[in-house]
């Protein structure tokens, strides 16, 4: 007997700039969903107001029911506006190097969730946040912690704003790679690997999904979709073990393995 969990998951609305392509793509969703997950870039250049309209059209597809909203701060949802997100949007559970567990039907989730981590800084980050080479330093440390901790409750899913794997920004420019993101999955063990990685920011990949080290990775960005994603999770209800069933999608993605 299997149990399902649907999962929306999109990044990079960057609200307004492409708001019209989501509410578009967001209007062929026929609930019941699940989990609403955003991996940061909601809005564009700090706009918190810019985010209100976001969360209205995912409610129209919650209407009637107490489907969570996860969501991750983006380079785009700056440092000094965090306090802002928090406040104006409580309904959201904001994740920042934290961890949320949760448990929908009867299946433990434990979902971990970052801006992420560059490989280097960019020039912008170099010249303006101090301390930022030791700060992705202490992330990579906390996100590990913070898997092993959920593995131990249940069925695991990562969420970050920048890549966590280098297979889903593949069509990217390969110069810009260690921009982009930080192939953290490649690099974890066995006690540390979620069961799902989430990530957007690479608005140009054309492989956007990825099996990576035993971990399966979405690359949700909107600009590089054109549209949301849909992943239903299948759960076999005697051992309680996830397994995707089938990712819903409009276009052409590209299966990648890599060891």
């Amino acid at each position: 007997m299997l149990r399902y969990l649907r999962i929306l998951a999109i990044a990079d609305i960057h609200s307004p700039r492409y708001l019209h392509l989501f509410i578009a793509s967001l209007s062929k969703v026929e609930p019941p969903v699940d989990l609403m997950i955003l991996a940061g870039d909601a809005i564009d250049r700090g706009k918190v107001e810019a985010f209100k309209p976001v969360l209205e059209a995912l409610n129209k597809i919650r209407r009637n029911t107490e489907s969570p909203i996860i969501a991750v701060f983006g380079n785009e949802e700056y440092f000094d506006k965090e306090k802002e997100f928090y406040k104006l949007y409580p309904e959201v559970v904001w994740l920042n190097d934290s961890q949320h567990k949760l448990e929908l039907h009867g299946v433990k989730l434990c979902i971990v969730g970052s801006r992420g981590i560059l490989q280097k800084p960019t020039a912008w980050q170099s010249k303006h946040i101090p301390g930022i080479h030791d700060l992705y330093r202490r992330r990579l440390i906390v996100l590990r912690d913070l898997l092993r901790e959920c593995r131990n409750y249940g069925i695991t899913i990562l969420v970050t704003h920048y890549a966590s794997s280098f297979a889903t920004i593949y069509g990217e420019p390969p110069m810009i790679y260690s921009y982009l993101g930080y192939p953290f999955i490649e690099s974890l063990q066995n006690d540390e690997k979620p069961y799902l990685a989430i990530h957007g920011h690479a608005h140009n990949s054309k492989r956007l999904r990825a099996f990576v080290n035993g971990v399966e990775v979405h690359n949700v960005a909107l600009p590089a979709r054109r549209d949301l994603t849909l992943i239903d999770l299948a759960i076999e209800s005697k051992e309680l073990r996830p397994r995707v069933l089938q990712e819903k999608r409009r276009r052409t993605l590209f299966d990648y393995s890599a060891q």
